[in-house]
């Protein structure tokens, strides 16, 4: 008989990060967080050079959320941004998202 695995525990979200232009503000908010009108569970702001993520959300979705504004970051600070319309730009921050987590959490 199999035994079941034990459930995964996700580490405690960095409050900072440094991407290529420089250091990110990684923040919690009990807050909606949301673009253009929509609820989301996380934000890039580039001008502040800070992601804002979703405190109610389970911990596992804060950092697939982390990952996918990290995605946005590195678009952002490469100029890419510029270069590749919106809706592609999510694609492959899902694509980033779903590859870190998967190299970090299995």
């Amino acid at each position: 008989m199999k035994r079941a695995k034990p459930a995964k525990r996700y580490p405690a979200l960095p409050s900072e990060i440094e991407g290529p232009a420089g250091t990110v503000i990684v923040t919690l908010t009990k807050a909606k967080v949301t673009f253009e009108g929509a609820e989301c569970g996380g934000l890039w702001d580039a001008g502040r050079r800070e992601i804002t993520l979703d405190a109610k959300e389970s911990r596992r979705n804060q950092w697939k959320y982390y990952y996918h504004e990290w995605g946005h970051v590195m678009l952002c600070d490469s100029g890419l941004d510029n270069a590749i319309p919106a809706d592609i730009q999510e694609t492959i921050c899902d694509a980033i998202a779903t590859a870190r987590m998967r190299e970090r959490f299995g």
